[in-house]
């Protein structure tokens, strides 16, 4: 047993030194030796290099370049020493500024990570959004990476920085001057180059940027000086290159910074965060990398293994392996029909503020939204949002200047009646509004489908309607001349837009038949659900409803909870004293009943609710509610778009589309086909049905009778489209405001829709503008995008533009850049 103890011994001694041995040149490798080892290893060290990959064109459906790629110029920094010292790296990073800024490139220099700037001799924040939030997020942020306790102004937050990053000198007196010379302009830029190099602390070998797309001679001029500037690299790389501008913003969206919040999920996917941007809104961010569509633009980024010396500088190269660029993507989109249509809404919103269309200049009309669809497939031939923005501006840094900042985001916080646009929302399918007339020929097919109604039904219109007691609405021809329009049948009621005839047929249709049609064209939310319409568009949209029953519930259910059954029931000795609060498992299944209108007592008792008097409450306030829902009055309002109707363009376009093809709903959609790398087809997107409505031709063929008359002689739009050579039909909208919203400049909504031709549709359109007036108004939006599509009338006099040569000058003008 001794000589076993004594084995063990030694073998632990010896474990133990040999341990101690490694420790101890650990120690002294990365410790006593630090510098020198790390100096060593960055003389004859290995670097990768992450080459980005270009980003997948976005194409028209013929071809033509909507979004695509071009290689520009970028002033790097990386190969940096985790201990580099101040006095190393200030003076590098001055001198980089100093050549960039001589070159006319200084305000492509990377301030991005510095929300500080100068004007008029001030020290100011300015942020992407001007928001008191964001600002104090900012301030949070940095507090806490700089462990600051009090509050810090954008001048203080300036010193503080120059002086952790040793920008300042101190004269006999105390007072601080930069040093290096610098200026106060050059110290913000250092400071914002230093900030965004902390960022990447831990990633030695992360390429930082200091300044993107520069000129030929700027490129140059640092790689001229690339041993003076050590770290300092000029690399070449794809940037994103929008050839048409602000065309087509709407669905295009635009590329922006990885988020500190959104950090973490691209880390995972093998992004650089640094470096690469990704899509923020439209398609470029649905398709950023889309599993579920198995659609990727960014592509994969390639790698080059580089050896490098002390100074950053490749000496040789060991293995590539090349960036395979993302998809390409067809969509459904025609590029001529979309430039006609946006230089309309232009147009045709400046006539409108100035008085030439209307008579009256309203000078508010400055937003709006135009969509086409093909009526046979779901496809967008064409969409508007009005005013648009430029995604050029985001395409370098993936941010933007104040000045830029001020525009794409307008502050609209003292905004009381949503006058001033804002450039990034979608109006085309997130702008939601009141239709008006534009809903008539829903219920027209409604009531015709259900038999209401026959195309040869006569209601007489006597002015006020009468058909419902406490129910006071008229038709617009009483309110404005105390006229009627006399015996009316489905096509004269759509002609003139009768108030009263459809008011009639709202009452006939009552709320069940009427909700019912308006789910079926996708225009109100599921009875039983509840889920908002939608039209399956690959891009962003927030449906509007109908004002159905099921609206109108979900509308005032809470208040309604608050008010007779929590306010009434809880803590009422009367109704047996429960306590149950907002919220809680009772309050849920409560409200689920109300909603539903369905009284459940079993469920009552099973949550222990088994007052007879609570009971009989809760079942009595459940019938009331669901009659209020059902009140014929909503129903009347909701039939010619008032009451608590909102819809977008895109879902009037479907709409009509849905009713004059025959009753086929098709999922809407941009995205007609995508191409591998090598130009293979990778997917077609085949049309897709997604509701059979099987209208009957003739209750369809008296609507679009209707319709037809709409923009012939004695029509809304008739002004418009007399002697227009291809026949159409329509119907306009004028949408009232409140008072409120008046008296604070807000004027009618202004809608058309229709379609063309009239005997063979092949296409929908819905046209808004926001305080347009009146639907009649924006109708010429609609005749520019028909003479586009079927290369009629002023489009074969004056073609729009031409768009190959736009493209290329849009091209050669980021090219230039780098000659």
């Amino acid at each position: 047993m001794k000589k076993r103890d004594v084995r063990i011994v030694a073998f632990t001694s010896a474990v133990i030194f040999i341990f101690v041995l490694l420790v101890s040149r650990l120690f002294y490798i990365q410790i006593v030796n630090g510098d020198e080892m790390r100096s060593i290893a960055e003389d004859k060290g290995e670097k990768p290099i992450v080459e980005l990959a270009p980003r997948g064109d976005i194409l028209d459906r013929n071809g033509k370049k909507i979004a695509t790629s071009t290689q520009t110029f970028n002033i790097v920094i990386s190969n940096l020493d985790s201990k580099i010292k101040n006095d190393e790296i200030n003076p590098v990073l001055l001198e980089t500024i100093r050549i960039i800024n001589k070159n006319n490139d200084g305000k492509k220099i990377n301030t991005q990570s510095l929300p500080i700037a100068v004007e008029n001799n001030q020290f100011i924040f300015y942020f992407k959004i001007k928001s008191e939030r964001i600002k104090k997020i900012w301030e949070k942020s940095f507090k806490e990476r700089n462990k600051i306790e009090e509050s810090f102004t954008a001048k203080d937050s300036f010193y503080y920085l120059a002086e952790k990053y040793e920008l300042l000198s101190k004269d006999s007196s105390g007072k601080k001057t930069l040093r290096y010379n610098m200026n106060i302009d050059e110290a913000l830029k250092v400071i914002a180059l230093r900030l965004s190099i902390k960022e990447q602390a831990y990633s030695q070998y992360k390429t930082i940027y200091i300044a993107k797309n520069v000129n030929r001679k700027t490129a140059f001029a640092v790689q001229s000086k690339i041993l003076e500037l050590p770290g300092i690299q000029c690399e070449v790389a794809p940037m994103r290159v929008y050839p048409y501008g602000n065309v087509g913003s709407a669905f295009i969206g635009h590329l922006g910074r990885i988020s500190d919040e959104e950090s973490q999920t691209y880390n995972s996917l093998g992004y650089d965060i640094n470096r690469e941007l990704i899509g923020k809104l439209g398609l470029e961010k649905v398709l950023e990398n889309n599993k579920e569509l198995n659609i990727s633009l960014r592509g994969e980024p390639g790698v080059r293994y580089v050896r490098v010396n002390k100074f950053g500088k490749v000496i040789g190269e060991n293995a590539t392996l090349d960036p395979i660029p993302g998809d390409t993507v067809i969509t459904t989109i025609n590029m001529d029909v979309q430039l006609a249509a946006e230089k309309a809404m232009a147009e045709t919103l400046a006539k409108i503020r100035s008085g030439e269309i209307g008579g009256k200049p309203l000078k508010n009309a400055n937003a709006g939204a135009a969509i086409a669809i093909d009526v046979n497939t779901g496809e967008v031939i064409a969409m508007v949002s009005y005013p648009g923005f430029d995604p050029n501006i985001f395409a370098e840094t993936g941010s933007i200047t104040p000045e830029m900042s001020n525009i794409i985001y307008p502050d609209v916080s003292q905004d009381k009646a949503n006058l001033i646009p804002l450039p990034t929302l979608n109006y085309a399918t997130m702008g939601q509004g009141p239709p008006g007339s534009t809903f008539k020929p829903l219920t027209a097919i409604a009531g015709l489908e259900e038999g209401v109604i026959t195309p040869s039904t006569i209601i007489y219109d006597y002015g006020v309607y009468r058909g419902v007691n406490g129910f006071n609405g008229a038709c617009w021809v009483w309110n404005e001349r105390h006229q009627t329009h006399g015996p009316t049948d489905v096509a004269k009621a759509l002609q003139v837009s009768c108030n009263y005839f459809f008011f009639e047929v709202g009452k006939r249709l009552g709320s069940e038949k009427f909700q019912k049609w308006a789910v079926k064209f996708g225009l109100a939310r599921d009875p039983i659900t509840g889920e908002s319409p939608k039209s399956g568009i690959e891009i962003e949209e927030r449906a509007g409803s109908a004002s159905t029953a099921t609206k109108y519930k979900r509308t005032r259910i809470n208040s309604v909870m608050r008010e007779r059954i929590l306010n009434v029931i809880i803590g009422n000795v009367k109704y047996g004293g429960y306590t149950f609060t907002e919220g809680s498992e009772e309050y849920i299944a409560i409200k689920n009943m109300m909603l539903e209108g369905r009284f459940d007592k079993q469920k009552l008792n099973e949550l222990n609710i088994t007052n007879e008097r609570t009971q009989k409450k809760i079942e009595l306030e459940i019938n009331r509610f669901n009659s209020e829902a059902k009140s014929i009055g909503e129903v009347l309002n909701a039939s010619i778009g008032q009451g608590a109707t909102e819809l977008t363009p895109l879902q009037l376009a479907n709409y009509i589309a849905t009713l004059v093809n025959g009753g086929n709903r098709y999922k809407v959609h941009l995205i007609k086909q995508v191409l591998n790398p090598d130009g293979t087809v990778k997917k077609d997107i085949q049309p897709e049905i997604l509701d059979k409505l099987a209208l009957k031709e003739q209750n369809v063929k008296a609507v679009i009778e209707g319709m037809a008359k709409v923009t012939s002689e004695g029509g809304t739009a008739a002004w418009v489209f007399r002697n227009y050579e291809i026949l159409t039909g329509g119907k306009t909208g004028s949408a009232e405001v409140s008072k409120f919203q008046e008296s604070y400049g807000r004027s009618a909504y202004g809608w058309y829709v229709g379609f063309a031709p009239l005997d063979k549709p092949q296409i929908a359109v819905a046209v808004v503008g926001y305080n347009a007036g009146h639907g009649n108004s924006v109708a010429p939006v609609a005749k520019a995008i028909y003479d586009a599509y079927f290369k009629v009338g002023a489009y074969k006099e004056q073609k729009v533009q031409d768009d190959s040569l736009n493209q290329q000058n849009q091209v050669n003008k980021i090219q230039n850049n780098n000659r």
